[in-house]
């Protein structure tokens, strides 16, 4: 089958050219067509907001922009090990499934139309996660009703990893927070915003070093492959090799990771 049928049967492909949802899918820029399909995510060193660290503003296409937000938030959110009877327990500050769900849904459900972009804050204490457009219903029957303001990139992110069409994800968000003892509240106005606030410290046995989320896949995957390369490293965790290397460097101020031999025959030895 050629491109232009199966973009036609996606139904981003008419007479008239590629369509909003098809630009946004799959144009190299959709900037240029769409100006409020950016996505920014900031990094603050306070809770009001005021002392900005890191921002950085994308535009890679919805499948692009939300792998790069998950990613964002992988690097800030640490993750606890705990030692339990020998075992190693992970505690992350944050669950990953429920900041993914909500990256998902302020993408798909976000107005367009609106002159704002999608915001994914990491502050000291929480997760805010805001998407321009307010309910489409009333706001007692959220989490209880689903409608979709963008029902073809809901269609098309449904084939996807990233999405079920089920209806269930303010439920399974509020499940995910829960189960990791994390609070999450729901806030409506212009924007819907999505907070989720760490819980607080409980742990009381012995605490290794903090790791960040994809700190944690490199040592996962390093177990399963001590001769692995940091280009490799860098496909398997999808950030940059330069970010990768940052990240060896912390593994091993923190006694985590331990360079066995010379760069080339050498292998890794994962401590602890």
């Amino acid at each position: 089958m050629e491109r232009k049928d199966i973009l036609r049967n996606l139904k981003v492909l008419t007479d008239d050219g590629m369509t909003n949802a098809g630009v946004l899918f799959f144009a190299k820029e959709p900037y240029k067509y769409i100006s409020n399909s950016r996505l920014r995510c900031v990094y603050f060193n306070d809770d009001i907001r005021v002392n900005i660290l890191d921002k950085k503003e994308v535009d890679r296409g919805i499948i692009g922009n939300i792998e790069f937000a998950i990613n964002y938030l992988k690097e800030l959110a640490p993750v606890k090990f705990v030692i339990k009877g020998g075992k190693r327990i992970e505690y992350p500050d944050y669950p990953i499934d429920a900041y993914r769900e909500v990256i998902v849904n302020a993408v798909v459900h976000r107005d367009y139309f609106e002159p704002a972009e999608v915001a994914v804050e990491k502050l000291k204490n929480s997760i805010v996660i805001n998407n321009p457009g307010g309910l489409l219903f009333e706001k007692e029957k959220f989490g209880r009703f689903s409608f979709y303001r963008n029902r073809l990139i809901a269609d098309l992110l449904s084939k996807t990893i990233y999405m079920e069409r089920a209806g269930t994800g303010i439920k399974r968000i509020k499940d995910f927070c829960k189960n990791n003892s994390n609070k999450v509240e729901f806030d409506f106005d212009d924007f819907c915003f999505f907070t989720i606030i760490s819980r607080k410290e409980k742990v009381t046995e012995k605490v290794t070093e903090k790791v960040t989320e994809n700190q944690k896949i490199m040592i996962r995957e390093i177990r399963k492959n001590k001769q692995i390369t940091s280009l490799e490293l860098s496909k398997k965790v999808r950030i940059s090799d330069r970010k990768i290397k940052e990240n060896i460097s912390k593994l091993k101020q923190k006694g985590l990771l331990k360079r066995i031999g010379p760069a080339r025959g050498g292998y890794w030895e994962v401590k602890r």
